[in-house]
């Protein structure tokens, strides 16, 4: 059995330095700032109660039901959209916007009981809005969300203040989604009545407020919230997509942390970790980096073809040069990593000669991929070391840089890629044949993996923990065997804040920027 790691390449690779993105002059950075106004930015060395922060990308459109990219997740799960119940870093759930619950010993029956709360309209939080945002996301587009909710055959106003949700069949997984986005709550008939695009209703500590497209939206501190009120009365969330000079702009006292350092300037950010009154602060990692490839293409249907391309790539060097190593590297798609149904296994070491007479017996000299890739983040890093070891393997990439909204529409949507990188926090029971989940849950797509749904399916109504954890080995191990969803690392989302800042969670659900418990230390 081999783990994540393969072994060490014989070309010298793990030296090899990547490329690095170019930088944004400081001054636009400076002049972006000034824009925000007199209510804008505080200076660092005011400690008021405005906390502003950047963020690499930005989504292109609010709509959470629709998509969910981590850019639009970051500065709005928990802060602005709360979901049923609270994900806790140990694995286990806690009360959020339901207090308590019960289930039936049967595992068919749960019934949450609603806190008295208040949406940013001003309305009262409900049953009735409990009921129509787990319905809704019932249906949503996104697997990750819909998927958990399979089980869930009604969902019913016991009296203003209770839910009663009934399933089919028990589900493992149910309670756990219910404290990421399938258990998000808005109010009843927000999403026909409202552009849920551009404006977003919540019941968080903050509220969605100004946004302006490449500069920053604004979160105002909800002065109804049911808990305890945050800190901070304002945050600035500001859209650079640059690292330097996002590092430059805290180094000014322009902003108070980089919220997210994932590409170019993780360097940086470790070596001024404990230097000029900054600190790196790394949570837990969670998201899994991770290649897909595009059914559609008739040659990747080969599996000996996708086996080569697995057989390319050497983790190791990925990680040091997308993340400078902070992470882990991984075969499997497991979330979080730590999962006891993560073994280690890995199906193809890295190997590029093995790579190469794969190839030739497919009947392929060399082979080529078209590679849209997101121009922010770490899929640059990525992209040039995959380009360097597929190189080797006989594989050649054309890299075709994108924005995040083009790459949305071109690749993830519309399948206009043969390879390409992402990260999220799809876990692999999402991957299901026609279930929503590129590559492989794309309606019109053919390619399912024997046995696997059925694993799927049998898994979340298994209630023996250990025959469960069983299953889910299988389930992974399958995946990764089948070389369409090619795991690179399992990735950490470190911040460079200023020192006094307190109160970071030591663990994330979504990639979110949670503000709930941050402040300046006394």
């Amino acid at each position: 059995m081999q783990d994540a790691r393969g072994s060490r390449p014989s070309n010298g690779g793990s030296g090899m330095q990547p490329r690095r993105g170019s930088g944004v002059a400081l001054a636009a950075v400076l002049a972006a700032a000034a824009a925000l106004g007199a209510g804008g930015t505080a200076l660092a060395q005011d400690r008021g109660t405005t906390l502003t922060w950047s963020f690499p990308s930005e989504p292109p459109a609010w709509n959470y039901w629709q998509a969910a990219p981590t850019a639009l997740m970051a500065p709005t799960l928990h802060n602005v959209l709360e979901p049923l119940l609270e994900q806790l870093g140990d694995g286990t759930v806690g009360p959020w916007l339901a207090d308590s619950w019960e289930i039936s010993d049967d595992g068919l029956i749960y019934t949450f009981h609603i806190r008295e709360a208040k949406f940013h309209d001003g309305s009262d939080l409900d049953a009735d809005d409990v009921v129509y945002s787990l319905l809704k996301n019932k249906v949503s587009p996104i697997a990750v969300t819909k998927g958990p909710l399979v089980p869930v055959v009604s969902v019913e106003a016991v009296d203003r203040r209770t839910v009663r949700l009934t399933l089919s069949t028990p589900s493992q997984r149910l309670l756990g989604e219910l404290g990421s986005m399938s258990g998000i709550i808005v109010p009843e008939n927000f999403h026909e009545t409202r552009n849920a695009a551009s404006e977003m209703i919540g019941s968080g500590p903050y509220v969605f407020g100004e946004y302006r497209p490449d500069v920053h939206l604004m979160l105002e501190r909800f002065e109804d919230y049911w808990g305890d009120k945050p800190h901070f009365e304002r945050i600035v969330h500001r859209f650079i997509p640059d690292e330097t000079s996002a590092i430059n702009a805290l180094l000014a006292g322009e902003i108070d942390m980089v919220a997210s350092v994932v590409g170019e300037g993780m360097d940086r950010a470790r070596n001024l970790d404990g230097s000029q009154n900054l600190k790196l602060v790394v949570p837990e990692p969670l998201y899994i980096q991770y290649v897909f490839l595009n059914p559609r293409n008739e040659t990747l249907r080969d599996i000996r073809v996708r086996q080569a391309i697995a057989h390319a790539i050497y983790r190791d060097d990925i990680l040091f040069a997308a993340q400078s190593g902070i992470g882990k590297t991984i075969c499997q798609i497991v979330i979080p990593f730590t999962e006891p149904w993560n073994n280690g296994y890995c199906p193809y070491d890295y190997d590029p000669q093995k790579s190469r007479a794969l190839l030739r017996e497919a009947g392929i000299e060399t082979l080529r991929l078209s590679f849209p890739y997101i121009i922010t983040g770490q899929s640059p890093q990525i992209k040039d070391l995959l380009v360097f070891q597929f190189e080797e393997a006989g594989i050649v990439i054309e890299p075709r840089p994108m924005d995040v909204a083009t790459w949305l529409d071109r690749a993830w949507r519309n399948g206009d890629y043969d390879a390409t990188v992402v990260g999220g926090v799809g876990k692999a029971e999402a991957f299901i044949c026609r279930g929503g989940r590129p590559p492989l849950g794309a309606a019109d797509n053919q390619v399912c993996i024997e046995g696997f749904d059925d694993l799927v399916r049998q898994s979340d109504t298994i209630l023996d923990r250990a025959e469960y954890i069983k299953v889910m080995e299988r389930i992974v191990g399958l995946l990764a065997e089948s070389a369409w969803v090619i795991p690179l690392y399992a990735q950490s989302f470190p911040a460079l804040a200023r020192d006094g800042i307190v109160g970071f969670k030591p663990f994330i659900v979504y990639g979110e920027i949670d503000a709930r418990r941050l402040r300046w230390t006394d």
